[in-house]
């Protein structure tokens, strides 16, 4: 259901001198804090402007092409907000996107309404993009986001929004898995343009080589048989050289191959597609066993040989193996019938190894599915973006505010002290878990010694209920 309140948009079409990227935007409504709170059973802090934007990007072949997406602004024309990108999940066609208010924009909504600045692409094939869909292809999941954050950031006098450098990355699902592409794509490549801030990767299938072959292709019943189908799609548009020699009819079994013809010319979408895939399952083999969807070649080869060009495609799709520099954070829940709970296990674990240091997983329940993971995931990603996010309501003076704050000896052994042109009231340090382990009032001479060593955020709250945050680093 929607709860667009505007009625009312007007189209802008945009010349070249606002964005190199934007080319047009629509304001499509207003969802009140209200309205939010009462639906979704949140303190939202403030209503949410929305609108519909394209952007120019690139198709899956590098060919330039135009991309639909949705932007949420905070209603607050003198606040500096942080910027905040939410990856959506797995949607049902190419009309199921957050653009069109569908899609799980609700997620982006929710955050944006405590203070973020907020993106949702629509990702490539879907929207108003032109093509297929490349499902869970981890490169275009980043590089459509990136376009789009290039395309949205300088144009904020357009949609009534300033913002400032900090930029938070989220998603569920899918989303988890485009949000992790996205983090590694900005930090690896971008890092002269973005810094992020922190990430929130919520039940996301990082390892699709690995974790969620297991967990799809082995013999317990998965009741997500449409995912096998849309993922081996997606691999032959996105890898024609390794992929596109093979036919559809060599992948699945002739009793499924009408009802996939049917998804792959959109006349349904990939949730009848998958009821269908499932009925077809019980009726000749009484239970929903995915693997028996496939050509036993084809799935000994993805279970078995790393070296088949499935294998190596799915593989290329992998998102976990790098160490991110910000605060991260993985959500996931034991019961996930879904996407299984070892993908984070595999990411923290190998991520830790290659050197990260504030990348943290935890589990929501051992009795919440996919479904019920949710809420608790994003209740906890406000929680850990609220204690790093800075909003500013001083645009003109914003730098000189920040510089008018000084923190002596940075970094310091142990005492610490400010010096400020502002008269201010408190001091709190939050640690890389989000976890608030320091406050003070006397701000001279205060003694950190007894804290471990690493980098703190420090939180200044002045007398005009002004914050500012800062980083740290503890000896």
């Amino acid at each position: 259901m929607k709860y667009c309140l505007t009625i009312i948009s007007t189209l802008f079409i945009l010349n070249a001198a606002c964005s190199q990227k934007l080319v047009s935007f629509e304001k499509i409504g207003v969802f009140p804090k209200a309205q939010i709170q009462s639906i979704y059973f949140v303190a939202a802090e403030y209503d949410i402007d929305l609108y519909r934007v394209s952007y120019r990007s690139v198709d899956i072949n590098q060919d330039s092409t135009t991309l639909s997406g949705l932007v949420m602004v905070p209603v607050d024309e003198d606040a500096v907000f942080p910027m905040h990108c939410n990856q959506h999940g797995t949607v049902a066609d190419r009309n199921d996107v957050p653009s069109l208010l569908e899609g799980g924009y609700e997620l982006g909504m929710i955050i944006a309404s405590f203070g973020y600045v907020t993106i949702a692409p629509d990702f490539l094939g879907l929207g108003i993009s032109e093509g297929p869909h490349p499902y869970i292809h981890a490169a275009s999941e980043a590089w459509v986001a990136v376009d789009m954050l290039d395309a949205v950031k300088g144009s904020g006098d357009l949609m009534g929004f300033n913002v400032n450098d900090q930029l938070f990355i989220s998603g569920y699902s899918q989303g988890g898995h485009a949000g992790m592409a996205l983090h590694r794509e900005l930090q690896q490549n971008h890092s002269d343009r973005y810094s992020v801030t922190a990430a929130s990767h919520m039940s996301g299938p990082y390892s699709i080589s690995e974790r969620m072959i297991d967990f799809t292709l082995g013999d317990t019943e998965y009741f997500f048989v449409g995912y096998l189908v849309n993922v081996s799609i997606s691999m032959k548009i996105a890898y024609p050289e390794l992929l596109g020699g093979y036919e559809l009819s060599e992948i699945f079994r002739p009793e499924y191959l009408g009802d996939i013809a049917e998804f792959e010319n959109e006349n349904i979408d990939l949730f009848e597609l998958n009821e269908r895939m499932i009925d077809t399952l019980v009726s000749r083999h009484g239970m929903s066993i995915p693997k028996l969807t496939m050509q036993d070649s084809i799935s000994d080869a993805i279970i078995n040989n790393p070296d088949h060009p499935f294998s190596i495609a799915l593989a290329d799709n992998d998102v976990y193996d790098w160490a991110p520099e910000s605060p991260t954070r993985l959500f996931y829940c034991k019961g996930d019938d879904q996407v299984t709970w070892r993908n984070s296990e595999l990411a923290i674990e190998v991520m830790t190894a290659n050197g990260a240091t504030e990348v943290e997983a935890a589990n929501l329940g051992d009795d919440r599915d996919h479904g019920g993971c949710v809420q608790p995931a994003l209740s906890q990603t406000i929680a850990f973006f609220n204690s790093l996010k800075q909003i500013t309501s001083d645009t003109d003076d914003l730098e000189d505010y920040n510089m008018a704050y000084l923190l002596s000896p940075n970094p310091t052994n142990g005492i610490l002290n400010i010096a400020s042109g502002y008269a201010i009231s408190s001091l709190e340090l939050i640690n890389t878990l989000g976890q608030s382990v320091f406050k003070a009032d006397n701000i001279k001479d205060m003694d950190i010694s007894h804290l471990g060593s690493g980098v703190y955020l420090a939180v200044m709250s002045s007398s005009d209920d002004q914050k500012i945050i800062q980083k740290l680093v503890k000896k």
